[in-house]
């Protein structure tokens, strides 16, 4: 961890080293000291050539799952609507500082507004990447608000460059992901969003990198950041759309708590750490881990463990996706298409946490009738998979909601759960109406450093959903064009991804 930040001169004669013991928030680790000196003396010197090649990836990922809102979200014209209005009359393309929305032309949103709208739609599909550890999605939060904050720079005069921009998308990832970390699954049965409570922590590390700002600026956004951290797990009881809304909230009101703690408005201190503060609140976890939280900052890069994913579903489902894909393309070749009356029954195990999410058998999600139940149905994403097979960037599913066969195979499933699984582990069995049975056990889903997300499964992910959007002439441009991020300006990029 560098000890200076050659821009502003600011000196911390503090570490982001930390013991590694055992430790719980009450513990007189300075977390919220460390993480903000890790953001404020960041160098374009600490990216490494696989850092590179992740930031090009997550960022390419970004750009389709979010233009993927424009065709298949059918909450993305009224949250437009909405915040378009809310922003008011007087903010036209001509104003100074105004920023880009992807797809939606020449830029027109002020800053906050702008980072939570790419926010929003980039979470909308739930096709966005994910870390494990933390049971979250880090980079619709950490790119929005780089873009943003790039963007109103380089409106300004002071463009960053490409490594500042890598730079700052990497902490802002690495703060955010460390921070679920801890937070754990032990936050969900809390009623708490990751993404969004971690996420606004990770949208002020961006713009804190891009701003140059120094450490106690910082302390103070991260203060006044432990009051709007936010995110109801609540969604899941109607299917609403509050879910894609939660990133956008937190990249707002990070800009917003960034803009008061410049002005010199003091937030809390000790946020993290302190008796009532974030970890206090939010998760229930015993382990919580301060020095496991600032161990290795700006050495060790926990979210290069984060994962694109394949299918446009809750991330739990996706091991179970990929097994029933695969016995749908099996038993297809020796009898044709999979049909309800060729199955007899299937059981699901999953572990306690995930239960929760996608294997409750409530009505809605046995026979969901929405996008987003679908989207955290176990039931559902199985039987589609076994009578329609698995593709990566497919959003079909999603028109097959009344499907009849869907809804008569889903009665036929059972989900258990077994204490002795963990993370996205799934275990599946299936007895076959003429006497034959088989069975799966996948521990990691595809895209995880285990079972990796190859480069023409990158692309192939993004092309199915920028083609419609974009064209495929212009969709090719892109790619090309976050490959070679170094010789782009943010200017350039915006420009062609409107």
């Amino acid at each position: 961890m560098a000890q200076t930040n050659g821009t502003n001169g600011h000196t911390n004669g503090n570490t982001a080293h930390a013991p590694t013991n055992d430790t719980s928030p009450s513990d007189p680790i300075p977390a919220t000291h460390l993480l903000a000196s890790f953001a404020a003396n960041a160098q374009t010197s600490q990216i490494t050539p696989q850092l590179r090649e992740k930031v090009k990836e997550v960022l390419l990922d970004f750009i389709g799952v979010t233009v993927g809102a424009i065709t298949h979200a059918d909450s993305t014209t009224p949250i437009l609507t909405a915040i378009t209005a809310l922003q008011g009359p007087t903010v036209t393309k001509t104003s100074p500082g105004v920023c880009t929305v992807l797809t939606n032309g020449e830029p027109r949103f002020l800053k906050q507004y702008a980072g939570l709208l790419n926010a929003a739609l980039g979470h909308s599909l739930d096709f966005d990447d994910t870390y494990a550890p933390g049971t979250l999605h880090a980079g619709v939060t950490s790119i929005s608000a780089v873009l943003a904050e790039a963007e109103s720079l380089a409106n300004a005069g002071s463009p960053p460059s490409a490594d500042e921009i890598m730079l700052a998308i990497s902490v802002a990832y690495e703060t955010t992901c460390r921070l679920g970390r801890e937070l754990g699954y032990e936050a969900y049965s809390r009623g708490f969003h990751n993404t969004s409570t971690a996420g606004i922590f990770g949208s002020i590390a961006a713009v804190a990198v891009l701003r140059h700002l120094d450490t106690r600026t910082v302390e103070m956004a991260f203060g006044l950041a432990g009051s709007k951290a936010a995110g109801s797990m609540q969604y899941l009881d109607n299917g609403s759309w509050n879910k894609r809304l939660h990133p956008g909230f937190a990249v707002h009101d990070a800009f917003m708590c960034v803009a008061l703690a410049e002005a010199g408005v003091i937030g809390a201190s000790r946020i993290l750490e302190g008796k009532s503060g974030f970890f206090k609140a939010y998760t229930p976890s015993e382990s919580v881990h301060l020095g496991r939280l600032v161990q290795g900052l700006g050495e060790e890069w926990e979210w290069l463990g984060s994962s694109l994913k394949p299918y446009p579903a809750c991330r739990m489902t996706h091991a179970f996706i990929e097994s029933a894909g695969d016995m749908c393309a099996k038993r297809a070749k020796s009898s044709g298409q999979v049909s309800p009356e060729q199955i007899e029954s299937v059981e699901l195990r999953m572990s306690p946490a995930n239960f929760i999410l996608v294997g409750d058998p409530t009505p809605n999600k046995r026979h969901p009738t929405n996008v987003i139940d679908a989207q955290f149905s176990a039931y559902f994403q199985v039987a589609h998979s076994l009578l329609y097979g698995a593709k990566t960037g497919d959003m079909s599913p999603y028109s097959r909601l009344e499907d009849a066969a869907i809804h008569q195979l889903t009665d036929k499933i059972s989900v258990k759960t077994d204490k002795s699984m963990s993370a996205f582990g799934a275990k599946m069995s299936i007895q076959w109406a003429d006497g034959q049975s088989e069975s799966t056990e996948q521990q990691f889903p595809l895209g995880e450093t285990q079972h990796p997300f190859t480069r023409d499964k990158v692309e192939e992910k993004f092309m199915a959903l920028a083609v419609p959007v974009y064209g495929e002439e212009k969709a090719r441009k892109i790619v090309q064009v976050v490959d070679g991020l170094e010789k782009t300006s943010i200017l350039q990029l915006l420009e062609l991804l409107r």
